[in-house]
């Protein structure tokens, strides 16, 4: 079984808006909070990521970041603006109708081109988002582990430059694609520090862990069987998968389970029994005290509403 066509097919990622943002000045942006994942692409010159919390990141051209939490940020030409831009925040006629805050100052000899916009994953699946992906993922350009990406970030730079026929399309198809590249390629300097599926993935024994959970999810997996697989002890395996990944592997293979299971739910037609013994319980009573459980309504309550939803 293929991890990344695992979490690529339920978490249906999907581009809704994206933006070009070009300046040869001094210039900064205030970003308010938005609950969806957000993306930012230097395709020309540099700039600064600045959190509310948090250390600011220099950003160069072909820098990619992954936000997967909707906190808000700055995006700047150079450190010194955030304090423009703060004392401007203060003065709510200086926002857009979207909250955005923008400061424009004086030439500059370089110019900085992004491409930033935000997505959506399947709204059924937001738990699992968070708990695969960290809160934020810096791809740098210079990255010996990110050579891959080097052609799809040239190909978004050249079509945010243009304005030929079907222009949105192909930037929405591309932008999409990047982002399975960054699942498909985690680097090893970008996960190390960072928990969930990505962490889990920088590490040879626990990525064996996970492939072997995603490969035959319905196997009744013990912390035993685990260890015995990646060839470690018990406690040393528990140990290492929770400071990877986050999670001890008994939540992580329950949470999957579930993530299969609300798929099935909404997609197929099949019986909950049968949805039950296909991801490891061993009865349709228990598998439905578990979801009970942890989404708050049955597995068939669950369908019905989801599925009677206003579109």
């Amino acid at each position: 079984m293929d991890l990344l066509a695992d979490i690529v097919r339920l978490l249906r990622p999907e581009i809704l808006d994206w933006k070009t943002i070009e300046s040869n000045r001094r210039w900064g942006m205030i970003v308010p909070p938005l609950d969806l994942p957000r993306f930012s692409l230097v395709t020309a010159g540099t700039c600064w990521y600045v959190p509310d919390v948090g250390t600011p990141l220099f950003m160069r051209q072909g820098d990619y970041l992954l936000l997967t939490q909707g906190h808000r940020y700055r995006v700047v030409s150079d450190m010194d603006v955030v304090r423009d831009l703060d004392d401007l925040s203060t003065r709510s006629q200086t926002e857009d109708p979207q909250g955005y805050v923008r400061w424009q100052g004086e030439p500059l000899a370089e110019t900085t081109r992004l491409v930033g916009g935000y997505f959506q994953v399947a709204p059924e699946q937001a738990a699992l988002t968070s708990a695969l992906l960290p809160e934020l993922v810096h791809v740098r350009f210079g990255d010996e582990d990110a050579g891959q990406l080097h052609p799809l970030i040239g190909l978004i730079a050249n079509e945010a430059g243009c304005a030929l026929p079907g222009h949105n399309l192909v930037m929405g198809r591309l932008i999409e694609l990047m982002l399975v590249e960054i699942l498909r390629h985690p680097m090893q300097r970008m996960a190390t520090e960072q928990k969930g599926w990505l962490g889990g993935l920088s590490d040879p024994r626990i990525a064996t862990a996970l492939q072997a959970i995603h490969a035959d999810i319905a196997r009744q997996w013990t912390l035993e069987t685990l260890s015995q697989h990646v060839g470690m002890s018990r406690s040393a395996f528990v140990q290492r998968f929770c400071e990877k990944v986050g999670v001890p592997p008994g939540a992580y293979v329950s949470s999957w389970r579930l993530a299969i299971a609300k798929d099935a739910l909404l997609d197929s037609d099949r019986s909950v029994a049968n949805i039950a013994l296909a991801i490891g319980y061993l009865s349709d009573s228990a598998f439905s005290t578990a979801f009970k459980r942890a989404v708050g309504c049955s597995p068939r309550q669950f369908r019905d509403t989801q599925r009677n939803a206003p579109i």
